[in-house]
């Protein structure tokens, strides 16, 4: 292919004479090696996906659906073909499709082919800001990679381009318990959908994606019984007697505890972005609804409950999981216990 079909190239000497080559679109110049250095193919065809990704696969009779060895086309394979995204949960797959949706958006028409490490790393870079998304999105393409060469025969698309980007979420934060502060302020919200949001997610300790599913049906007055999502785990949560008031006070008229604004369940990304929202409004950004499942799980490991009473209401499946909020009550009552000790002492100072 000449230089002159390759699409947004541009070259032109600079004032010493020497020839400049760059990847030129929307008024932004990218700098290219010499079209005969064996890195421009790859340059070029990275600077195409990223920025002109529908522009990088144009070809002559395309029909409506995908063109094969496109992005589009694999993830449209990988979810009516792959073992992991049929056995995958709802939630999982609710997550899924965010990762695929932004992929596809930005490089849905680009040959997989064209992805290489430089461009993946690129991706990646782009939404360094959210580290855990940044991570998820290559890993995506690496599912995406390993499902086309294992199931759709592309052996000739060679190593995976995902493999050797490095992760820049390096560490694990749990989301923080609420403070008591921030708690008054939703329990005496106007907002009846955010009050019954955070009595739901405080009192009961379940998931965003279990809360809102549970039904009218579920509440029999002194109990909720919930069948996790995320695990399958069945639950059966006494109702805790502020969580009884607050129904009794505000009611339960719909099918769902919770609905939304059209009268039905709330999709659980809807629920968390409300939440964050309204925390950052009352001046506590940072904090989610699973800081609630925190708190539920503080509460009562200090009230004294048991590990296994702790994996019964949360529906915890090993006591690693449950342990740490026992240990965090512990270290309270032993800090307490310290400070007696300390203030008593013979000096007291």
């Amino acid at each position: 292919m000449g230089n002159a079909e390759l699409k947004y190239y541009s070259a032109f000497p600079d004032r010493h004479g020497k020839m400049r080559h760059y990847f030129r679109i929307k008024g932004k110049r990218y700098p290219l090696p010499a079209p005969d250095s064996p890195t421009f193919s790859e340059e070029y065809a990275a600077l195409l996906a990223e920025h002109a990704p529908r522009a990088a696969i144009i070809r002559q009779g395309r029909g409506n659906g995908p063109l094969e060895g496109t992005l589009d086309w694999v993830v449209e394979q990988y979810k009516a073909q792959s073992p992991q995204w049929a056995k995958a949960k709802p939630a999982t797959k609710e997550i899924y499709n965010r990762r695929l949706d932004y992929l596809q958006s930005k490089y849905g028409r680009a040959d997989l082919a064209t992805f290489t490490e430089k461009g993946v790393r690129r991706i990646r870079n782009n939404l360094k800001d959210r580290p855990s998304v940044a991570d998820a999105t290559v890993d995506m393409i690496g599912r995406l990679w390993l499902f086309a060469k294992e199931h759709l025969g592309m052996e000739e698309i060679g190593p995976n381009p995902a493999a050797e980007v490095a992760t820049i979420h390096t560490e694990h934060e749990s989301a923080p318990a609420w403070p008591e502060e921030l708690c008054a302020k939703f329990e005496a919200i106007d907002n009846p959908r955010l009050r019954r949001a955070y009595y739901l997610l405080r009192y009961t300790g379940q998931r965003r994606s279990d809360v809102v599913l549970m039904q009218r049906k579920h509440f029999d007055g002194t109990a909720i019984e919930v069948v996790q999502e995320k695990t399958g785990t069945y639950v059966w949560i006494p109702c805790h007697r502020n969580l009884r008031e607050h129904f009794k006070a505000d009611g339960i008229e719909a099918q769902y505890l919770l609905t939304s604004t059209r009268g039905d369940r709330f999709r659980a990304t809807s629920l968390t972005t409300m939440i964050c929202n309204q925390c950052a409004d009352f001046g506590f950004p940072g904090y989610s609804p699973h800081g609630l499942r925190h708190l539920a799980g503080a509460a009562l490991a200090e009230a004294g409950a048991t590990l296994e009473q702790i994996k019964s209401i949360l529906g915890h499946l090993t006591d690693d999981e449950a342990r740490k909020y026992i240990q965090q009550a512990r270290r309270k009552v032993m800090a307490a216990d310290g400070m007696r000790l300390w203030e008593v002492s013979k000096s007291g100072r």
